[in-house]
């Protein structure tokens, strides 16, 4: 995300609070909440960044219901779960990017970012995996054969789903089942819901702002799945659980689930 959509999305974490479907109460254990590239601690010198084994270890230690993951390839084709193309930001390595740099070079230069295999064998059947596709499989013909490899363990649309904000990149993925392809929209919802449609993958996830009541009836409609995002105060958790959301993205997933932890 960039920071002006952080910053949106911030303010109307605050905004919506007024609405009345904020003053019913969920119950937080019965909802489907998301970790955001896991419940990550953010600031240098994390001892869970997120994206990381550690963040997710603080969701399955929590049981929290699911982690959302982003994955790219490195240079000679392995899936490794970064977010950014470059390693700057997190790692301080911005001389590290993903798509020029071998795996075992990346292993032995920031053992901080986990394999795909890795994040599978740990957390496969204890979470549900929202993973994000980050780049074309058109660009990147290893990146479908590799991916589905290392996930041919797990039912996909039950153990885990496949998202993108483009959409496109999700159709290399033909072999799976469409339920199992979320199109992720950030400001441009009605084009992500009409590519939807026309590609008939199982599900839309966007901002829980921009999503209105009459936009989720239309999704829910075609028999589609719905996620919102980045819902990050109990009051929003308790309008999106009014809603009928079936999957809440958060980044702060400990804090809707009432946890006081010290890191």
């Amino acid at each position: 995300m960039i920071d002006l959509t952080d910053h949106l999305n911030s303010l109307a974490n605050q905004l919506w609070r007024l609405s009345p479907a904020c003053r019913k109460v969920a119950d937080p254990a019965s909802l489907k909440l998301v970790a955001h590239r896991g419940a990550y601690i953010a600031g240098d010198d994390s001892p869970a960044p997120e994206n990381t084994l550690a963040a997710f270890d603080r969701c399955l230690n929590h049981h929290v219901w699911g982690i959302e993951l982003d994955v790219q390839l490195t240079l000679d084709g392995q899936p490794v779960v970064h977010h950014d193309p470059a390693c700057g930001r997190l790692f301080k390595r911005p001389d590290i990017s993903i798509a020029n740099t071998p795996f075992d070079t990346l292993r032995r230069e920031l053992p901080q970012i986990p394999h795909l295999q890795e994040v599978i064998a740990r957390y496969g059947q204890k979470l549900h995996l929202m993973i994000e596709i980050k780049e074309s499989w058109r660009e990147r013909r290893a990146l479908v054969a590799e991916v589905q490899a290392v996930l041919s363990s797990l039912d996909p649309a039950v153990d885990y789903h496949l998202l993108s904000l483009e959409p496109d990149h999700l159709e290399g993925f033909a072999a799976l089942p469409k339920a199992a392809l979320i199109d992720v929209a950030l400001t441009n919802t009605k084009q992500i819901i009409r590519q939807n449609n026309q590609l008939g993958h199982g599900a839309v996830a966007g901002s829980f702002a921009l999503l209105s009541n009459a936009l989720i009836k239309q999704i829910k409609a075609a028999g589609k799945a719905v996620g919102t995002g980045q819902v990050n105060q109990p009051d929003i958790m308790n309008r999106e659980a009014a809603r009928g959301i079936d999957w809440l993205f958060t980044d702060q997933p400990l804090r809707l689930l009432g946890v006081q932890e010290n890191h």
